[in-house]
């Protein structure tokens, strides 16, 4: 925790819930400035609140004139505040009005807490996040969780072994690497220096992310309306890990600061506990298999055989009066031409810059996709869609990337990955749970997403360009491969890039 002087804490206290806890919220704040706050955390590796105190105190984007404008209007918000509890107790806990509550919205600071635990956090759809990048920053040595449950075991020595082996790793090859990415991709004529060497550093991290624990230390930025935080606070403190837990209870108790009344109800669930312990159980009685049957990085396993027909169909009925059993059957005896001119005249004058319109919606996939955790932490934020998660095991094996090999560092890579296999194998005969965090971002891990058609048309266009990382652009590759193999006008409009390459 930094030490802030006695002025610097003053300045705080004016936009954060406390200034000596890893949670807390932000506020009173333009939403301009909140936005450009949260936005560093992806590339700086200070605090909130360093970085609130340095937007401050900057003249470039003029934050802190801004910020004393928002400030200094003198108005006392005391009994506006009392009549607001009231109507909430009435309307909202004693009526059951609970979309009021979704105007109410909390930016909240979360530091200091594993991958791990961010996967949970995030896994709450209704929000918005921005998280630590691991292509923009170096992690340090000493920055990881310590299992309450481990660190009390006899799992405890092996446990920092392997991690502390971990960072000794990723940091021998991260100034390598950096110094390999230039050999490699020499810097162009007409490009900053400056601007050449963040390049070569993402390059180089996004590589030697791959050796990094779920235990990392990361820091996240949350903003959610009450409704959703009481939900997400729910969930965390019904969570089987101590430190989701841990959050849960520290992020109501600072979003009670803010908005006491419509957080006040959030607390474990038997529901979501009960049943999650208890499909556990009955599951490993059930699903016995000798072996693995399929091991693809994206399987379709769900779709709409008549897909087309339906996105046809409901084009026409958003222009038409009709109903859409009766519009359907019209479909159903056009020849193909006639289809493939309807969806062309709706989707054809689209830029890149354009949303497909929602009649895209009503048309649903799913993919079996198995991924490395590591881009896995980047896709799971594609949330307008479902996800089934299954936890982080080491029993799918790992990837390695090609530069790691080419530096001459596969074996170090491989020791790595052979001494959290067992690790993980130990630990988990005790601490299922616990066990995830000892695994690096290597190694893959099933997940089940379900997409409409419109959020596909984001999702591969964004994660197959050539600003993303390999891993997940093959992963957006072969979505688009699936798609296309089924219903290739649908696919047809579709942005994807498939050249082969590097991220910048």
């Amino acid at each position: 925790m930094p030490n802030f002087t006695d002025d610097e804490i003053a300045v705080l206290k004016k936009h954060v819930s406390n200034v000596d806890k890893d949670i807390y919220v932000i506020y009173n704040l333009p939403p301009e400035v909140t936005a450009v706050l949260f936005a560093y955390v992806s590339r700086s590796p200070l605090s909130f609140r360093e970085n609130l105190l340095k937007l401050i105190k900057r003249k470039d984007l003029d934050m802190g004139r801004l910020i004393d404008l928002f400030g200094s209007q003198g108005f006392d918000y005391t009994e506006a505040k009392e009549k607001a509890r009231q109507f909430h107790e009435k309307w909202i806990i004693g009526y059951g009005h609970s979309s009021v509550a979704e105007h109410a919205i909390a930016s909240v600071a979360i530091e200091n807490v594993s991958i791990l635990a961010t996967k949970v956090i995030e896994d709450n759809r209704l929000a918005s996040y921005t998280e630590k990048s691991t292509r923009y920053q170096i992690f340090d040595k000493t920055r990881y969780y310590r299992p309450k449950k481990i660190m009390n075991s006899s799992h405890g020595k092996l446990f920092e072994k392997t991690c502390n082996y971990f960072f000794d790793t990723y940091n021998e090859i991260i100034s390598r690497m950096i110094d390999f990415m230039k050999q490699k991709y020499p810097k162009p004529k007409d490009m900053d220096e400056k601007f050449y060497e963040s390049v070569s550093k993402a390059r180089a991290c996004d590589i030697v992310r791959y050796i990094l624990p779920a235990a990392t230390l990361t820091n996240l930025a949350m903003t959610a309306n009450a409704r959703t935080l009481e939900h997400t606070i729910t969930k965390l403190l019904s969570h089987p890990l101590d430190e989701v837990r841990d959050i849960g209870e520290l992020l109501k108790e600072e979003v009670s600061k803010i908005i006491p009344t419509l957080v006040k109800y959030a607390d474990y669930n038997t529901y979501i506990s009960g049943t999650n312990q208890a499909m556990e159980e009955l599951t490993e009685k059930i699903v016995k298999f000798d072996r693995v049957v399929g091991n693809q990085p994206v399987t379709l396993v769900d779709y709409d055989p008549e897909a087309e027909d339906k996105l046809v169909t409901a084009i026409l009925y958003r222009y038409s009066k009709y109903p859409f059993n009766q519009i359907r059957k019209l479909v159903k005896k056009m020849d193909q031409k006639s289809k493939e001119k309807i969806v062309d005249e709706f989707l054809n004058r689209m830029n890149e810059h354009d949303w497909p319109m929602r009649e895209l919606e009503h048309i649903y996939y799913t993919f079996d996709i198995m991924i490395d955790y590591g881009a896995f932490r980047d896709i799971q934020r594609h949330r307008i869609c479902t996800q089934t998660n299954q936890d982080l095991t080491v029993e799918h094996g790992y990837d390695i990337p090609q530069e790691i090999i080419d530096l001459g560092f596969k074996k170090k890579f491989d020791d790595c990955m052979k001494m959290a296999k067992e690790a993980f194998n130990e630990i988990s005969k005790e601490f299922p749970k616990e066990a995830q965090y000892v695994v690096p971002l290597a190694f893959k891990k099933r997940t089940l997403f379900t997409w409409n058609l419109r959020e596909l048309h984001h999702f591969i266009k964004l994660r197959s360009g050539k600003e993303g990382h390999i891993s997940y652009r093959r992963i957006a590759q072969k979505v688009f491969d699936e798609l296309e193999k089924v219903h290739p006008l649908l696919a047809r409009y579709i942005r994807v890039d498939k050249s082969i390459g590097t991220s910048r």
